[in-house]
């Protein structure tokens, strides 16, 4: 590929990101700005300039980005992409480790490590999954365990060692302590020439040490990402990171990315006023290059029930068709004039809690769906199978091998962009995905923000999150928030989010729902006048 066949498909700041390739380089990417096309086109520049595929390393967060990385990367560069290093975090430890350690072992997931912890605890599966999260966070942020959890920690640590395993965490701990131990740290700097990172927004400490130790203030490192997504400090992220790239890498260029290409100008523009009202933020402008398109409808209704009907009713007044649900309530819309498929649509809810009510105004309409991280892709009863027998695993390397990174897969890598179904999903499962059609439900205050049994709320991590809602839809978003709502076993009264009030009105058109009619109980005894 000549660099003319690069460029011809670029913009100018996508063609400084792409050709700036020397030292450390800053790229603001907002949604829809074309992030994985200039990662691409940056590696497919590397290369036509000279650079070795083996000294290119590539790294993003999930299985799915990677997954469409090495997709593009293949196509672009006509089988050269194999010796590219492109993955996770968790397969560049594992890979390490890997290639480092003479001894097999496995690899824990989240489910591993609850049974391990009810078993070594004596605790219900919800204690060892809030147990399981403490650890993780320790070691998220290279910290100390206190002395609440200090015998916890080492106890779970000792158990990992007695049957060769390491967690997710340790991907990430153990090659940085190969690194600082060992003249190993060359050996990689000396591999993996240039660096980019991907969605840099989201490194936690720890993914941020093992990228210093292999760039070193110096390196060919580019980070991509946007403040304004920033939505894991649950995990560890830390969005002063970001922030922190000129600090942390001296001379570094900061590109811009100013088009988005994905969404409606009223999409764009709504979505980018409410998320100036934060103040950890790189500012930036985006420059919607779609037409203006359909005002955002805000939608109230009666409670969370009406919510999956509202929905339902709007997908077949789009696709047409007849579904259950038209059928139960007596009207039928003509199909001749099919402008959508189900896989256009996506609904959005904060918590998982909120997915069974309108799963079931799917399962009353016949419409095809799936949901994105209800379940794990392993089933418990097979991960405890090889849990108890890690002896077919750790004698035989290939198996090992095939079985630990089948462990690297999360729940978010259930999602399916060829199957023709609605998706339902998460605000965190939405994260680098998008739709034509975006329905985000329970836009109310408590759910978003979340506050609801939560004293130390982060606003401006809550509004980032909505905003990467907001920003999964390409042609139309609809917002839908219940005045009533049944969570956590009990009936709540709720008002409309407070972010709403910071969409100006010129994006939005407003729809109410009234409640629902009562109906009349018969008395008990016939009247006899």
């Amino acid at each position: 590929m000549t660099s003319s066949d690069i460029f011809h498909n670029l913009n100018e700041s996508q063609k400084k990101a792409v050709t700036t390739a020397e030292g450390p380089v800053l790229v603001i990417a907002g949604p829809g700005t074309g992030k994985t096309l200039t990662i691409i086109y940056r590696i497919a520049h590397l290369i036509s300039q000279g650079v070795s595929p083996e000294n290119i390393l590539a790294v993003t967060f999930t299985n799915r980005a990677a997954k469409e990385m090495l997709e593009r990367a293949g196509g672009l560069l006509e089988g050269r992409a194999d010796k590219i290093f492109i993955g996770t975090f968790h397969l560049l430890g594992l890979k390490i480790i890997r290639d480092t350690l003479t001894d097999n072992f496995v690899i824990y997931n989240r489910d591993d490590q609850i049974i391990l912890l009810k078993s070594l605890l004596g605790v219900s599966a919800n204690k060892a999954q809030e147990i399981a999260d403490r650890l993780s966070r320790i070691k998220s942020f290279m910290d100390d365990a206190d002395d609440e959890i200090k015998g916890i920690y080492e106890s779970y640590q000792s158990a990992l060692m007695k049957t060769s395993a390491f967690d997710f965490d340790d991907l990430i701990l153990k090659p940085i302590e190969m690194f600082e131990s060992s003249d190993l740290l060359e050996k990689y700097r000396s591999k993996f020439k240039y660096i980019i990172v991907d969605e840099y927004q989201d490194i936690n400490p720890a993914q941020y040490r093992l990228l210093k130790l292999l760039a070193d203030s110096k390196g060919n490192i580019c980070a991509v990402g946007d403040s304004d997504q920033a939505i894991y400090a649950f995990r560890g992220a830390d969005v002063e990171n970001f922030s922190n790239f000129e600090k942390d890498f001296k001379d570094a260029n900061v590109i811009p990315l100013t088009h988005n290409y994905r969404s409606t100008g009223v999409i764009v523009n709504a979505s980018g006023m409410m998320i100036k009202n934060n103040l950890k933020r790189i500012g930036r402008e985006l420059y919607p290059t779609k037409e203006k398109g359909k005002h955002i409808t805000v939608i109230s209704v009666p409670d969370d029930k009406a919510e999956g009907e509202v929905i339902i009713k709007e997908i077949e007044k789009q696709i047409g068709g007849t579904s259950h649900y038209q059928m139960h309530t007596g009207v039928v819309r003509d199909s001749s004039d099919r402008s959508c498929s189900f896989s256009d649509f996506a609904v959005i809810f904060r918590t998982n809690v909120q997915a069974k009510v309108i799963e079931e105004a799917f399962i009353t309409s016949g419409i095809p769906y799936q949901v994105i991280g209800g379940s794990r892709l392993l089933k418990r009863e097979e991960t405890n199978d090889i849990r108890e027998d890690n002896s077919a695993v750790l004698e035989n390397p290939a198996v090992a091998g095939f079985i630990n990174e089948l462990k690297l897969l999360t729940p978010a890598d259930a999602f399916d962009p060829r199957a023709d179904v609605v998706t339902l999903m998460t605000l965190h499962m939405a994260k680098g995905l998008e739709f034509k059609v975006v329905f985000i439900t329970g836009v109310e205050a408590g759910l978003i923000p979340y506050t609801l049994n939560k004293d130390d709320a982060d606003i401006e991590e809550e509004r980032r999150l909505f905003y990467v809602g907001m920003t999964r839809a390409m042609n139309e978003l609809f917002l839908i928030h219940s005045r009533n709502r049944f969570l956590y076993g009990q009936r709540l009264v709720q008002t409309p989010s407070p972010f709403l009030k910071e969409i100006p009105d010129e994006f939005i058109e407003k729809s109410f729902v009234s409640d629902r009619i009562k109906k009349q109980k018969k008395d008990d005894q016939i009247e006899l006048f």
